[in-house]
């Protein structure tokens, strides 16, 4: 049989139709496991004040609302463990809501309520420990194996935003640096669990992309990715708690090294000393990606717009021997500034098209933008243009049958601009990069001041023999 995983506040891609609204009061009888984010725990309705000095609070039909289902939402959690089903439980930040629960008669005009606070943890059936709302990265694990397959996967989206003191019978999956700030554990309820997790974020931008054709947004396939493996990751604890046979949580005294083996003494260094290991992995690993993320720029070239697109230019023109930036002071916004060794001076535009041609509208933007530029008090003498372009880039570049339009070709011949498209651009660069070659550098150059009118057509890049 299928287990049924229901969730309440987070989606985990490719589940979203079972993310369940907790004021729709739907039945969460036919969840095998439930994943609750409490940050979405929050009242819905008016707020009113008392005075105008004072904070407020919701209104008593917002109040009594939220409260109903709350106590509802506690009960369907309260029966799901008593049936030995488990409740995953991401630690997102305590929220605290004043409630009205009762209003008197108006004096002067002015009604005045009686209130209690409640907060978003309120809907748990039992206390897990004192709770503080904090934010960081750092995670420790503490190697229960049951969660190695989840930190493992999941290490570099796990943050928290809230710790645990003073927790009774918790068995501890997770810590901050101090060992008493707990930021997961396994709590015994009924038959079941509740097992407390850092929260586990994603990046939405990177998960979700609007599709124009279905007019829709949908999970990307890394988001895919990431949601098989987490709903993997919660069906193997689910299975392997259900195995678990009930023990005592061992006191913290028992914890003494007086009461350990020298065998266990041993075997638990080497698990320590094994994450240290793979933490150090790890952080080489990030130093590695960047180096990576730095190699790949060029790349950009190909099938990049926008300032992705920018940038990767400004990169090639440094590696054909150009000083290129972007200039922004506030008022007039530029590309790139381009200066040769030879102290020719350029200002270049960039634009990408997904199956179309540059066109004049770009083009007329660089001729402003020259204007402009030379009308700076600083500027002694007009700059000559460059129109970077990336027609067709998601294609192949093999496949790429358009450039610039014909108007673009018209008015960089008048104005004397060069057009340049990426992709020969990329050719150039990734050979200067691999190769030292100031003889091909200034043959590129010249290309380009000699293609001002007209698309630039680089020298041949030479075969390595």
């Amino acid at each position: 049989m299928n287990k049924q995983i229901f969730t309440i506040g987070y989606e985990i891609p490719t589940l979203s139709n079972k993310d369940i609204d907790f004021y729709k009061d739907l039945s969460l009888m036919d969840a095998d496991i439930l994943l609750i984010s409490p940050d979405s725990l929050e009242p819905r309705g008016d707020w009113v004040s008392f005075t105008q000095s004072d904070d407020g609070c919701y209104n008593v039909d917002a109040s009594k609302t939220y409260i109903n289902k709350m106590s509802r939402l506690r009960k369907e959690m309260q029966d799901h463990l008593s049936s030995g089903k488990n409740i995953f439980l991401l630690l997102s930040k305590e929220e605290k809501f004043r409630l009205a629960n009762g209003v008197s008669s108006p004096k002067k005009g002015q009604h005045t309520y009686s209130t209690e606070t409640f907060s978003n943890y309120s809907v748990l059936p039992i206390s897990i420990g004192s709770l503080t709302s904090a934010s960081g990265k750092h995670v420790e694990f503490a190697g229960d194996p049951i969660f190695s397959d989840f930190y493992k996967n999941f290490n570099k989206h796990l943050e928290y935003q809230l710790y645990i003191e003073n927790s009774k019978e918790a068995r501890i999956i997770f810590t901050g640096k101090d060992k008493a700030k707990i930021l997961g554990a396994v709590y015994k309820v009924g038959s079941g669990h509740i097992v407390a997790l850092p929260y586990l974020g994603y990046d939405e931008k990177k998960f979700i992309k609007y599709d124009k054709v279905k007019k829709g947004n949908f999970w990307t396939d890394e988001a895919c990715k990431f949601g098989k493996m987490l709903i993997d990751c919660l069906l193997k604890i689910d299975q392997q708690l259900a195995n678990v046979i009930d023990k005592t949580p061992p006191p913290e005294w028992v914890l003494d090294t007086k009461f350990s083996t020298e065998k266990e003494t041993l075997i638990k260094n080497v698990i320590e000393k094994n994450l240290d290991d793979i933490k150090k992995i790890e952080k080489k690993n990030d130093e590695l990606k960047q180096t990576l993320k730095n190699e790949e720029i060029l790349k950009d070239l190909l099938f990049e717009n926008g300032k992705p697109l920018e940038c990767a230019v400004i990169e090639s023109l440094k590696i054909l021997g150009y000083e290129a930036g972007s200039y922004n002071d506030g008022e007039l916004e530029l590309d790139q500034v381009i200066i040769s060794p030879e102290k020719i001076r350029f200002i270049g535009e960039c634009e990408g098209k997904d199956d179309k041609d540059i066109n004049i509208t770009k083009f007329r933007q660089l001729v402003e933008s020259l204007n402009a530029d030379f009308a700076r008090d600083e500027v002694d003498e007009k700059a000559l243009g460059i129109l970077f372009g990336n027609s067709e880039r998601l294609k192949i570049p093999e496949e790429r049958t358009l450039d610039f339009t014909k108007k673009c070709k018209i008015g960089a011949e008048r104005e004397k601009i060069a057009l340049i498209k990426t992709v020969d651009l990329f050719y150039v660069a990734k050979y200067l990069k691999e190769n030292l070659d100031a003889d091909f550098q200034k043959k590129c150059r010249d290309a380009i001041y000699n293609g001002l009118g007209e698309i630039v057509v680089f020298p041949e890049i030479p075969k390595n023999e």
